[in-house]
């Protein structure tokens, strides 16, 4: 069991949503983003086809980049349209000749940071099964399992999924039956296939608690296996408050993250994934 917190060395504190300011955005990453760094002030003074001095100026003192040369620099950074969208509107916060219109475009950027933040947004996943199939699906770990199983090639069969899991056979088909039946899988002369495999519940679903219980307790017993390429952390930690968006952001990344692997990967083996991150006091 591979107990580690090596993932701290590769955060990202270049995110830019993490700013009101983007001057304080903009010198963050030059300092310490591993893609910028000295010499960077004068690649953007080349791309924006001005002096140095004029950047400069802009990061440390009073000037404000144009909307114009916003909309270049967001090609220079290699923002996302989000972050694109986001960029300008620092630009246009910063240039605000009012408190009215600062708060005005303040505003406007608090409602991307806070849809950021609910994962169904960010994650915009299909979900199909209607309420009775979800009531049965969550109400124990072997239907999702089985449901994902079925996307390797080595598990079609209901008697390798039986040797796999040792599971009671008859249990196993009667999993398979009802994948069947709401469209999970699809069966031809014994050999099952994954149907619909993207199903996702919102914060507010009944059934997310179940969910969540189930692959916790299948995380306990991989705990108590201890095998050697199975990994769990486990902390406490005390931090800032303003700290504790910053975490959460990071972790919602890294899930963003690792569906974008996922999604490109050969599906050789079955694997369960649990990240928890919670207020105590």
């Amino acid at each position: 069991m591979l107990v580690s917190n090596e993932i701290y060395g590769s955060i990202m504190i270049s995110n830019i949503f993490d700013y009101i300011e983007y001057k304080d955005y903009i010198c963050e990453i030059i300092t310490n983003s591993s893609r910028y760094g000295r010499g960077t002030q004068k690649d953007m003074a080349k791309f924006l086809e001005c002096k140095t001095s004029y950047i400069s100026q802009v990061l440390n003192g009073y000037l404000d980049f144009t909307l114009e040369q916003g909309v270049k620099l967001n090609v220079f950074f290699d923002h996302t349209e989000e972050e694109s969208h986001y960029f300008i509107l620092q630009i246009q916060y910063a240039r605000a000749g009012s408190r009215e219109l600062k708060l005005h475009f303040e505003k406007q950027m608090k409602m991307i940071t806070d849809n950021r933040h609910v994962l169904t947004k960010r994650l915009k996943p299909q979900n199909t099964l209607n309420e009775n199939f979800k009531h049965i699906y969550y109400s124990t770990w072997y239907y999702a399992a089985i449901h994902i199983m079925l996307t390797i090639p080595q598990y079609c069969t209901v008697d390798s999924i039986v040797t796999a899991l040792s599971l009671p056979r008859p249990l196993i088909v009667k999993v398979l039956d009802f994948l069947v039946t709401c469209g999970l899988a699809v069966q031809d002369n014994g050999i099952y296939k994954n149907g619909i495999s993207n199903i996702h519940l919102t914060s507010e679903s009944p059934h997310i608690q179940r969910h969540h219980t189930n692959l916790r307790n299948q995380a306990i017993q991989s705990i108590d296996k201890n095998l050697p390429d199975d990994l769990h952390y486990s902390s406490f930690i005390s931090l800032a408050k303003e700290d504790v968006i910053k975490i959460r952001e990071l972790l919602i990344q890294t899930i963003e993250e690792y569906r974008k692997v996922v999604k490109n990967s050969p599906p050789e083996e079955l694997h369960g994934i649990c990240i928890d991150f919670f207020k105590l006091l």
